[in-house]
């Protein structure tokens, strides 16, 4: 159990970093990531593993 724990906040903290990247890469260069990967499901992913970090 305590290992589920650990990949879960493993992955949340991963998403939550590669969609700030992505965000401020597509700040910066409009289409840049918004041509080859969709950024709302990562933020989608981002937020279940978010919520399944605070249970």
């Amino acid at each position: 159990m305590r290992l589920i724990k650990k990949i879960i906040n493993d992955i949340f903290y991963i998403s939550l970093i590669t969609c700030v990247v992505y965000f401020m890469l597509e700040l910066l260069k409009e289409g840049l990531i918004s041509n080859h990967f969709d950024l709302n499901l990562l933020l989608i992913w981002t937020i279940v593993f978010g919520f399944l970090t605070i249970i």
